[in-house]
């Protein structure tokens, strides 16, 4: 009788351990896909310049590879989100990353401007898959979707673009570093096989955690009817526009405080970090604070409120010491109100929404970056800084009111 209690013990232990272990990788999987979700539109972006410097590729050939890498999200994350919604996850997601490998591989390889610009779509295609598949997974995964009856989304986005924020911190260091270890071309093809890990760890991961399609999703005609989902989408699309004017803005604005050389390198990296550690932070709050459904609303509002007023005062002048600190503590404002926003919308509607409508939402990041880098580049080319600032300001003050207007008719 003792052999046999003995044995029982062992076999549910193994099992335990088991358990643990594949869910941690599932964890780990996640967690790696949205250092890609941060990580890829740097590279792509940083690839630019030695591109433009290889005689084999016509003038303006690098700028549409990175026009349509972007462009390919438009189409391709609602594609993504509707796979989502009829195939398993974990299939797309894997089959996501393998793409992502060969695309990068590609790229190293290109020597012809039609491949440059095959590339590009392809890339984004893959992009596309990873991002919307990891993002779906963010909730189920990080924290149950629900914990005593309160849904914790925001939380767990909070904590799955933590590894988001490091990947776009990290990218430009990235690319600087692999083209000086031995070229662009060498850099991108260590870049491939390091994609080999989030995807072997997705291949081993149990199929069984990944989680199914709820058996009650409401339809496109029944979300988009609702006012809030029309706010929500508005919303976003004003906040990736203002995401994307921190490409611009915020090192010009260091630079007319008086910052220079490494000390201006510490602070760019001061922000990204407030950044980062706001959303760990949130996702701390939101997860000890889940009897209060309210408060995951109002850390958003009030952030998004609190950075424009800093916006504001940014664009007003201050002397070297204050300007930094006000500027650190926007990044500190910044970092989790897009985890809140895709959050938001996905418990604004009684019923889960189809994740076909999340990659929607995404892919309004590809039209605004589209958009506005065209329009930044005109505008801001020989003004100085805090002339730049007023639309940065102006997005943050009309974000803040449709927010108010969301949060008053869902409570």
């Amino acid at each position: 009788m003792g052999a046999a209690f003995c044995l029982g013990a062992f076999r549910a232990a193994y099992q335990f351990v088991g358990t643990l272990m594949t869910l941690t990788l599932l964890v780990a999987a996640t967690l790696l896909s949205g250092l890609i979700i941060g990580l890829i539109p740097a590279v792509v972006d940083g690839v630019k310049k030695p591109l433009q410097g290889q005689p084999n590729l016509p003038d303006g050939r690098p700028k549409w590879f990175i026009a349509l890498f972007y462009l390919a999200w438009l189409p391709a994350m609602p594609l993504a989100g509707w796979m989502l919604d009829t195939l398993p996850t974990r299939e797309i997601l894997f089959g996501g990353l393998v793409a992502l490998i060969l695309g990068v591989a590609w790229l190293a390889l290109v020597r012809s401007a039609s491949s440059l610009l095959l590339n590009g779509l392809f890339l984004g295609l893959a992009y596309s898959c990873v991002t919307t598949a990891a993002i779906s997974l963010m909730p189920k995964v990080f924290f149950a979707e629900s914990s005593n009856g309160h849904r914790l989304n925001i939380a767990s986005l909070n904590v799955g673009f933590v590894a988001v924020g490091l990947g776009a911190m990290a990218g430009p260091w990235l690319v600087a570093a692999l083209e000086r270890c031995g070229g662009y071309r060498q850099g991108l093809l260590y870049l491939s096989v390091a994609l080999i890990v989030p995807a072997a760890l997705t291949a081993i991961s149990d199929r069984d955690l990944f989680p199914t399609a709820p058996n009650q999703l409401a339809s496109w005609n029944e979300v988009f009817s609702y006012p809030q989902m029309w706010l929500i989408v508005f919303v976003i699309l004003l906040y990736f526009a203002l995401e994307n004017c921190l490409e611009f803005w915020p090192e010009s604005y260091l630079k007319e405080l008086g910052h220079q050389g490494a000390g201006l390198q510490v602070s760019l990296l001061i922000f990204w970090l407030a950044f980062i550690a706001t959303r760990a932070a949130a996702a701390w709050a939101l997860f000890e604070y889940a009897r209060f459904p309210q408060f995951a609303f109002a850390l958003t509002i009030v952030l998004a409120i609190l950075s424009a007023f800093i916006l504001g005062n940014l664009t007003g002048g201050f002397d070297l010491g204050s300007g930094t600190l006000w500027f650190w503590l926007l990044g500190a404002c910044y970092g989790p109100i897009l985890p809140g926003l895709l959050g938001m919308a996905l418990e604004v509607y009684p019923t889960p929404i189809p994740v076909s409508i999340l990659g929607v939402l995404l892919a309004l990041s590809g039209l605004d970056t589209l958009v506005m880098r065209p329009v930044m580049i005109g505008f801001g080319t020989g003004r100085a800084a805090r002339r730049i600032m007023w639309i940065p300001t102006v997005l943050a003050l009309v974000l803040a009111a449709p927010m108010l207007l969301l949060a008053f008719l869902r409570y």
